[in-house]
């Protein structure tokens, strides 16, 4: 089942908040038909002031992103990262897999970021090897795309026009696209959001007739996650989007019941154990960037 739409859409955002600067974030769909499926879009961000300063928050989602930097010092840990300016040329890919907290990025002074959010499985149609092989970390270094990547994403960031940046990442990806048949993987990860992230492990393994040990392998070995830790991401993440979609028509009660919450108690319960926030207190928080389903909490 083909759950995603294709169709081209860009918006130029400028961020103002009190005591900072103006930052420029724009997103942009993929043209190509076919990197459509896998790439949910691309987003431009950069600051040219030398006294930018922000940490930045971001919640467990099942669109992973890939994020470059140029000419940035990126400096990782447990679940943070510090981006500050660089006087050696540089480009820095990382790839992100958020499964169960919350993770800060403290951008400082002058930076030119490109990202790149892929669908559900969406990378997998682009590495030779599994997420389980090439994935250690939450942040990790991302140096699989090679050399000719780095080129790429070179002339994206001189290109100033937006449709342009977008046919050159097209053209990358069109052109290092594979097959990744693991047909019982897509259904299952289908079910689970269709599900809103409801769907029983149990009811899972027997909807698709196939073991709950063979399934848990699958999962492992490419998403990194168990299918229990999969489907909790995706509750707490249908949650938090649905929220941000319709704040002004739902209240909690409604977001928990949507996303498969089986009390209050529960939605709160699961908010805590990754945003050490209860909903009421985080969701209000949250700003959303862009058009697309970008939201990010900008602490004081």
């Amino acid at each position: 089942m083909d759950f995603y739409f294709n169709f081209q859409l860009y918006f130029h955002f400028i961020l103002k908040e009190s005591n900072h600067p103006e930052d420029n974030f724009i997103t942009a769909k993929p043209t190509s038909e076919k990197i459509s499926r896998h790439i949910s879009y691309y987003y431009f961000h950069k600051s040219f002031d030398e006294n930018y300063q922000k940490k930045i928050l971001f919640y467990p989602n099942y669109k992973h992103a890939l994020t470059v930097y140029k000419n940035s010092e990126v400096l990782l840990s447990d679940g943070k990262s510090i981006v500050k300016p660089s006087s050696l040329f540089n480009i820095q890919p990382l790839y992100c897999i958020n499964k169960n907290k919350d993770i800060k990025v403290s951008i400082e002074g002058v930076f030119d970021k490109i990202g790149i959010v892929f669908n559900p499985l969406g990378i997998n149609h682009f590495i030779k090897k599994s997420i389980q092989d090439i994935f250690p970390y939450e942040i990790n270094v991302f140096p699989h795309f090679g050399e000719e990547f780095n080129l790429v994403l070179n002339q994206v960031f001189l290109e100033n026009e937006i449709h342009k940046k977008v046919e050159l990442l097209d053209a990358f990806f069109e052109k290092i696209i594979q097959p990744f048949d693991e047909p019982i993987l897509k259904k299952a990860i289908g079910e689970i959001i269709v599900s809103n992230g409801g769907i029983k492990v149990s009811e899972l393994s027997e909807k698709l007739n196939i073991n709950r040990k063979s399934l848990l392998r699958l999962f492992n070995k490419h998403t990194s996650m168990s299918v229990e830790e999969y489907r909790k991401m995706v509750m707490f993440r249908q949650a938090f989007n649905y929220f941000q979609e319709n704040k002004d028509t739902v209240n909690l009660t409604e977001v928990a019941l949507f996303s498969m919450y089986y009390d209050q108690a529960h939605f709160i319960k699961h908010f805590k154990s990754i945003t050490k926030e209860t909903p009421n207190s985080l969701l209000t928080k949250i700003q959303h960037i862009g058009l697309e389903d970008t939201y990010w909490y900008f602490e004081d």
